[in-house]
């Protein structure tokens, strides 16, 4: 089954270097996708087309697949996921630190993506809307109290997925904490 790693705002495939060595030497590949513009400037849903396009260039017609997502990329992969059809293929989706409610933080940044990254958004809005969508999805949810990024932290509190609390000190810090790795590789061979 293939795996896709959906990177964050000013972020790459580069961040996911360690859970990807991780990964490996339990026999999954995963693919990165250099989802651009970073910023998002143009918001969410131009990066949700972007990776709907790398996914169909990566897999066959029907083939099933898993999705990895960090802070913003969680919500680039939900809009893939809920607004694009993509749920109909995804077994797993693992949201790390994902401002599923939004984060204050956004208040602070210009352009599209940030608006769309703001508490009450309509982008939000229409995703809390839709989530019944995923109802055949596996979700995760993962979360530290001490998270910096994501104001406040329990925005990463998701409802309808298995949430998982971990004291990772910093946000990025998520991508290399033990119980996050052990719970996805453990999930996505399970799936």
């Amino acid at each position: 089954m293939k795996l896709f790693l959906v990177h964050g705002i000013f972020d790459d495939g580069r961040l996911f270097k360690n859970m990807s060595d991780y990964l490996i030497t339990h026999d999954l590949k995963p693919l990165i996708p250099a989802l651009r513009p970073a910023d998002a400037r143009y918001g969410i849903n131009d990066l949700a087309k972007k990776l709907e396009a790398f996914i169909q260039e990566n897999t066959e017609a029907n083939e099933t697949f898993s999705i990895v997502a960090f802070s913003m990329g969680c919500l680039i992969t939900r809009v893939y996921l809920q607004h694009l059809g993509g749920a109909k293929r995804c077994v797993n989706f693992h949201a790390i630190s994902g401002p599923h409610h939004g984060s204050l933080l956004a208040y602070f940044f210009v352009g599209q993506g940030a608006k769309d990254l703001r508490p009450k958004s309509l982008l939000l809005q229409k995703l809390h809307a839709s989530q019944s969508s995923l109802s055949q999805v596996n979700l995760f949810s993962y979360r530290t109290p001490y998270d910096q990024m994501i104001l406040p932290s329990k925005s990463s509190h998701w409802p309808i997925a298995k949430n998982i609390v971990t004291h990772a000190p910093l946000h990025r810090l998520m991508l290399r904490h033990p119980l996050v790795l052990e719970t996805i590789k453990d999930n996505l061979v399970i799936g």
